[in-house]
């Protein structure tokens, strides 16, 4: 298959995370390959127990909003919020995840729609996070354009923290492996380290951070 009719059949990849959250409800959002038995609490408490203490470890105490970008259902955009004493802002464009998201007087969710700039003003959160988002950015230079859009919405000196596949795994019809090193790269603005890396069902997540340089 050339790589032009490759990534016209890529095209849907909106559409396939459309219909796994009707086929899979609130699961739809990790893993496939974690254990039937395993409950969505279950591995939401493991990602928890990675993700949190390494932001905490990461925070100067100057942050106030933070974004859960691709929150899905938002499992950890109240935590965020909590972590920094202040405002969660879920965003994801995939309204049936966003409808299961739970209430919180300290989150607001937005949705955002494919093609458009993100619903958030420049420099208006000190913190952006992201949970295994960026590989399903499929189409040649889409991961550029978020993070560009990362960019704008984080403050200069905000943080940046991607939890994110580094697989080396075969590209996917709706997801695309990607070094620790790739991200690096096009998100330039934030040197990114590794500061925690953990295994997903078989999946090693590679938790980079960094600072904005302005």
């Amino acid at each position: 298959m050339s790589a032009g009719a490759r990534d016209r059949d890529r095209l849907s990849g909106h559409a396939y995370w459309q219909a796994r959250a009707q086929l899979m409800g609130a699961r739809a959002v990790v893993n496939v390959d974690h254990d039937a038995g395993a409950t969505l609490d279950a591995v939401t408490d493991g990602h928890r127990a990675v993700l949190l203490p390494a932001i905490a470890a990461l925070l100067d105490g100057s942050e106030r909003a933070v974004l859960d970008l691709g929150c899905g259902t938002g499992r950890f955009t109240a935590d965020l919020a909590a972590l920094i004493g202040g405002r969660g802002i879920g965003v994801d464009p995939v309204a049936e995840l966003l409808a299961l998201a739970p209430a919180s007087p300290d989150v607001d969710f937005r949705l955002s729609v494919e093609g458009e700039a993100l619903p958030l003003a420049d420099d208006e959160v000190d913190v952006v996070m992201t949970l295994t988002v960026l590989g399903g950015l499929l189409q040649p230079g889409e991961l550029e354009t978020m993070a560009a859009e990362v960019r704008r919405v984080l403050r200069p000196g905000g943080l940046l923290v991607l939890a994110e596949s580094v697989s080396e795994q075969a590209e996917v019809e709706h997801w695309t492996p990607r070094t620790a090193a790739e991200y690096a790269e096009v998100f330039a603005f934030a040197p990114l380290r590794e500061v925690a890396r953990f295994d997903d069902a078989g999946d090693p997540i590679s938790v980079l951070a960094g600072r904005s340089a302005g």
